[in-house]
């Protein structure tokens, strides 16, 4: 699902680029070299997308091989045309992707720092956000920063983070906090949003039968 919404957002750079969005250099040098900012992508994104599309892991190794390539000369297109947000933004989802987000998150910036408004650009960026204050609130639990970790949990709740995850991973951290009622609480929540999920009535299950001891 995620793969073909990255997919459905490149493909909407591309489609939109010449009208959408526009092209600002600050360098002569950079101007020169960038050219059509536009057909500079178009040409490198419509055949990468075509390999993605198939995995560029397929076949005898040359679609990876091409795959990377292309991949080089996006990144390219980045550093020479900097102020061009479909560039950005194609580099962009493909970090996120790619299992990048501190990358995408940084090239988003970019693009959002602009006059212009890029809704798709703050879509993904509230995504990523999301996604790291969730990671983060997790390793804070496995660390024993308890508060900490339920700061960043609510804040990944309070930007959009499924519910019954974060209600799950609440819980975990007032389970380990000695803070039972609350605990039991919020692996309910979890079971509310996600019916019959197994590790949060698990853990609702053990919680029970400690309090019936």
């Amino acid at each position: 699902m995620t793969r073909t919404i990255l997919n459905r957002q490149l493909g909407a750079v591309l489609a939109g680029s010449v009208m959408a969005f526009a092209f600002k250099t600050t360098s002569p040098l950079v101007r020169q070299e960038c050219g059509n900012a536009d057909a500079q992508l178009a040409r490198v994104l419509q055949p990468l997308e075509a390999l993605r599309a198939k995995g560029c892991d397929a076949g005898d190794g040359h679609g990876a091989s091409e795959c990377e390539r292309l991949r080089r000369e996006l990144e390219r297109l980045e550093v020479i045309c900097p102020g061009h947000a479909p560039t950005l933004m194609a580099n962009a989802v493909i970090a996120y992707d790619e299992h990048q987000p501190v990358k995408s998150q940084q090239l988003l910036d970019v693009i959002l720092a602009q006059p212009r408004s890029y809704p798709d650009a703050a879509v993904l960026r509230a995504r990523i956000a999301i996604g790291l204050h969730e990671t983060y609130g997790a390793a804070l639990y496995l660390g024993g920063l308890l508060p900490e970790a339920r700061r960043e949990l609510t804040l990944a709740g309070a930007l959009g983070a499924p519910r019954w995850r974060i209600a799950y991973h609440l819980g975990l951290v007032e389970e380990a906090s000695g803070r039972f009622e609350d605990a039991r609480r919020h692996y309910a929540e979890a079971l509310e949003a996600n019916p019959g999920w197994a590790p949060a009535q698990s853990r609702l299950n053990a919680l029970r039968a400690k309090s019936e001891r």
